[in-house]
């Protein structure tokens, strides 16, 4: 693959992780969620990654350190808080504008972030440093047995045994596994690492650009398991890495630093400081003598609780699920050329079903009638397959407008949540893209001057807050999409009084609901007392009318005073 494709693949899934990264950080800001958290950190490590790989250095060493304050976030040692989340959202603002627009200068917003990101992090070093020192004065060796060679692991350590087999072309993608076992060392100590040459060629056939070595490593380390699975991120699916937490079945020997595998489960108590090497050896006599289960044994001297009993047995049998992707991007240009190819089948499949009808009736004409009838099936399955693979949730649209919700509210100084419904609902890929605009004016308007402020909500005897609904849904062979707010509602006289002075009625004319709220997208027609940069300029309902009537699709209105209104697009699957 050459390095226009690398950075053309990369600058498409960078948009979408962008898109993800917004939205997942504006929702942590209304939820401190961990499994947020998370994502925002993987997401984070995969543009750091994918970006480095693509030659976008700046860009990578940029989100190493966005990435390394999240890590603290995850591990708890950072609070969210809206500084974070200013932080991180000019982060996100700051890659984009070098990924799709090279040619802006943005070094002095880089610099300052970088100045927010390390004073953001440097509030809590001496607190860590307190931690760590508090943390290696409790980790004590234990001994097991009789020998002093072997010891239970340290107290808040994990073991991994991890394996990787690389393939031989890995270097054609940029991809240096040299680099990935350096920053699998970053992250703890090798207590094993062993390298298998069995691959390797004679000399004649030796290729310095293949990769022939494959690693056998054991990690001590005190970050989880989810740590060690980032450094494999970008390999993980196309080579073989197998990672296992051997924490409950390792020990070390300090002698030679070799190992050994035990699944007694007195070391496993041992090891968690429950029990002592007395009472383990106390247990194991009795247990020479009586020949009796040393769980029960360990239960009935009180050296340990039932649970904890229960507990180390369960870690004894953990098994490592593995969760592979079955998905495969594709671009839509190659589903248009597969569409219109279907087309010319269907038009030379047509012209045969008229060649059938003129033959005389016989064996032949029968036979060639009922192959195209089967052909005519497969063909419209064919069709249905072609245009399911072109439908795609609508979510990854909903989920921008978070950003644009939280900013556009700010602005005003008005305190407003987005909800978001039916994010599984599927419209066609071309029908998603010409949809955003529409939707981000319809917005744009509730934000504007369809939700109180804070004070005239409180006046209303409503919540301070006001709330936007985006959903979308299903029904009767259409898909439908509402926003939906809380606000004041929309003046149908005020309407009426605008539409008047533009002369599209006339004063006495009678004319119902639906028709006055209709004029909203008349050109120039606004109710707003006031001209802002969101809304208030009679520009952009017409607009929204008319991209939702190139659709196919309608939109209709419905308001209450005081209660607030509802858009309603209907489009056509």
């Amino acid at each position: 693959m050459g390095a226009i494709g690398i950075k053309e693949i990369f600058i498409e899934e960078a948009d979408e992780i962008l898109n993800n990264l917004e939205s997942d950080i504006v929702s942590l800001e209304e939820e401190n969620n961990p499994e947020i958290i998370n994502r925002v950190f993987r997401y984070m490590h995969t543009l750091k990654g994918s970006s480095g790989i693509a030659g976008f250095n700046e860009i990578s060493e940029f989100t190493h350190k966005v990435e390394n304050l999240l890590d603290r976030v995850r591990g708890g040692e950072l609070e969210v808080k809206k500084s974070l989340i200013d932080i991180l959202l000019g982060s996100i603002d700051w890659v984009k504008l070098n990924i799709f627009n090279t040619d802006v200068d943005s070094k002095d917003l880089r610099d300052s972030l970088i100045d927010d990101i390390l004073h953001y992090s440097s509030v809590n070093e001496e607190i860590e440093s307190i931690k760590t020192t508090e943390e290696a004065d409790t980790c004590q060796d234990k001994i097991t047995g009789s020998t002093n060679e072997l010891r239970i692991n340290d107290i808040g350590y994990n073991y991994f045994h991890i394996k990787s087999k690389f393939k031989e072309d890995i270097f054609e993608f940029g991809i240096d596994p040299l680099m990935l076992i350096e920053d699998l060392s970053s992250l703890g100590r090798f207590c094993k690492n062993s390298i298998n040459r069995n691959r390797f060629p004679n000399f004649e056939e030796f290729n310095p650009e293949k990769c022939y070595l494959d690693w056998d490593i054991i990690l001590k380390t005190r970050h989880p398991q989810e740590k060690i699975d980032d450094v494999f991120l970008f390999v993980k699916d196309d080579n073989e890495i197998d990672i296992q937490n051997i924490t409950s079945t390792y020990i070390e020997n300090e002698k030679d630093n070799s190992y050994v595998e035990v699944k007694r489960l007195g070391d496993l108590l041992l090891r968690k400081g429950i029990i002592t090497s007395d009472e383990l050896n106390d247990v194991l006599a009795i247990q020479d003598e009586k020949n009796h289960r040393i769980g029960d044994i360990i239960i009935e001297k009180g050296y340990a609780t039932e649970n904890d009993v229960k507990v180390a047995l369960h870690e004894q049998e953990k098994i490592k699920i593995k969760i592979e992707s079955s998905t495969v991007r594709v671009d839509t240009r190659k589903l248009d050329a597969l569409m219109n190819l279907l087309g010319e089948i269907v038009i030379g499949q047509s012209a045969l079903t008229r060649i059938s009808e003129e033959l005389d009736e016989g064996e032949e004409s029968y036979n060639l009638k009922n192959t195209l009838y089967g052909l005519d099936r497969t063909t419209r399955e064919f069709q249905e397959q072609i245009m399911s693979i072109r439908m795609i949730p609508i979510g990854a649209t909903f989920e921008q407008f978070r950003r644009f919700v939280r900013d556009s509210s700010k602005a005003f100084g008005k305190d407003i949540k987005i909800e978001i419904r039916g994010k599984d609902t599927e419209l066609d890929k071309t029908v998603i893209e010409k949809i955003g605009d529409p939707l981000k004016h319809m917005i744009r308007n509730a934000i504007d001057h369809g939700i109180e402020s804070s004070q005239e909500r409180e006046k209303a005897g409503k919540d301070k807050t006001g709330h936007i609904i985006l959903q979308a849904y299903h029904q009767e062979g259409n898909v439908y999409i509402e926003i939906l707010d809380d606000g004041r509602g929309i003046d149908k006289e005020k309407v009426k009084e605008k539409a008047c002075e533009m002369g599209l009625i006339k004063p006495n004319d009678e004319i119902s609901d639906e028709k006055i709220l209709s004029f909203l997208f008349a050109p120039g027609l606004s109710t707003a007392e006031r001209v802002g940069d969101l809304s208030g300029r009679g520009v952009g309902m017409d607009v929204v009318k008319t991209n939702i009537d190139e659709l196919r699709g309608t939109v209709q209105v419905e308001t209450t005073i005081g209660k607030g209104t509802t858009f309603r697009i209907k489009l056509p699957l």
